[in-house]
């Protein structure tokens, strides 16, 4: 039977902002600092005690190719290249221009992984804290968005839980950047999940770390399916292995079970390092991550869906806020389905501006993996320099709107590309 209960309490205020990034991963970061470094008063919104998401939390690394489909030119700029600069003066980040394929930075995989950038996850938490400071971002861990309360079309405010309770906050503008469109699923966003036909998601991987192990007796890929990628640290690897079915990142009973599951995988996936793989057999495990990593889940209904034949043909949209280059990468959504780069993508793509605004609320812009777009078309985008280059596009677009008074689809996109040029952003 499903029961309910009928919940009132008044709630206080944390005040009113011009802006407010609810998730603070990959793209809710680049968000955040775009949008202060543009003049809006902004706060961010963490859930995890630490920036950066599935790059931190869930140590999904390495950073994907930024280049073009057949890795000769990069694509993404900006912040993206900003983070990654700064890393790398503290030898916490190879710069793609110095990694290729096959190699041990990509596990000896060849297809779309030519200049991934290997990344070291906490000092990429350090220096996300400083870009946040620097610009003027007020940030708030440990707080997770709840609901929103919604008028004529509008977000009025969102419910918060904070560790000291229930909080509201106000704002002109709202970014959701949470991965799963939770802001705009709660607005009344229309959104489905995973696979437009069975509402499958991708299925979840949960990372690991190992060090001790021998760069130079390592020269082959492990037993599929575990991948090893070198950080930027002598003899330390992040484990890519197993996937784990049915992870529906909106529904904690799937997540509990799923990350159980992945638990288990991680000890099947170390005992192939240390029996089966050159290199490994002296290998440790030095970090598991504290959160399931998620390839999909809800996606939005916007004001353009971006297609599979947008990508496959390279479609250049006027109002376009990134360009791209990586694969359709498509993992099994079951254990009976086969997947990964299922259709040939363009040597460059890009992504407009509208797939990031939803059908039916005038102040909300969603940024990452979860813009409007067909499932198999997200596969391609859904990789960290993408979500920031989507982040940094809607923290702009949202500084113009605020400043200018007007709801984010009457952003003029001369001025947005104006400003994302000057910020260091690829758009021809």
């Amino acid at each position: 039977m499903n029961q309910q209960v009928i919940y009132h309490k008044e709630v206080s205020t944390l005040g009113h902002y011009d802006v407010v990034v609810l998730g603070g991963g990959p793209s809710g970061i680049c968000a955040a600092v775009e949008a202060a470094r543009n003049g809006a008063k902004t706060l961010l919104v963490e859930e995890n005690g630490m920036l950066g998401g599935m790059a931190t939390s869930a140590l999904v690394g390495p950073f994907m190719t930024n280049y073009d489909r057949e890795g000769n030119r990069p694509l993404v700029g900006g912040l993206y290249r900003e983070i990654i600069e700064c890393l790398a003066e503290r030898s916490a980040a190879i710069l793609p221009e110095y990694t290729d394929s096959p190699s041990i930075h990509t596990s000896f995989i060849g297809r779309y992984h030519r200049h991934v950038t290997p990344v070291d996850a906490f000092m990429l938490q350090i220096v996300l804290d400083e870009f946040a400071e620097q610009a003027g971002v007020e940030v708030l861990l440990y707080t997770r968005f709840v609901d929103c309360l919604c008028e004529n079309g509008k977000i009025s405010s969102v419910i918060l839980a904070a560790l000291e309770g229930l909080r509201s906050v106000s704002a002109d503008l709202f970014i959701d950047c949470t991965g799963k469109a939770d802001v705009a699923f709660a607005a009344g966003v229309p959104t489905w999940k995973g696979d437009e036909e069975n509402g499958i998601p991708q299925p979840g991987t949960l990372m690991f770390e190992v060090d001790n192990a021998v760069d130079e007796e390592f020269t082959a890929r492990p037993k599929q399916p575990v991948k090893v990628y070198r950080t930027p640290s002598k003899g330390c690897y992040r484990v890519n292995h197993h996937r784990v079915f049915d992870a529906d990142a909106a529904d904690s009973r799937s997540m509990s079970n799923a990350h159980r599951a992945a638990r288990k995988q991680v000890l099947e996936s170390y005992r192939v390092l240390l029996e089966e793989t050159p290199g490994f057999e002296n290998a440790r495990i030095s970090q598991v991550a504290s959160v399931l990593g998620v390839r999909e889940s809800r996606h939005i209904k916007g004001k353009y869906t971006l297609t599979v034949q947008d990508i496959s043909q390279g479609v250049s949209f006027e109002d376009r806020v990134a360009l791209f280059g990586y694969g359709m990468d498509v993992h099994p959504r079951t254990k009976e389905m086969s997947g990964n780069f299922k259709v040939e993508v363009a040597e460059v793509y890009s992504i407009p501006y509208r797939s990031m605004l939803p059908e039916n609320c005038d102040n909300l812009l969603v940024a990452g993996k979860t813009i409007s777009a067909e499932s198999q078309a997200a596969g391609a985008f859904r990789v960290m320099p993408c979500a920031m280059a989507l982040g940094q596009a809607a923290g702009a677009a949202a500084a113009i709107a605020v400043k200018g008074g007007f709801a984010p689809d009457k952003v003029p996109t001369e001025e947005l590309h104006c400003i994302l040029r000057a910020h260091g952003a690829i758009l021809d």
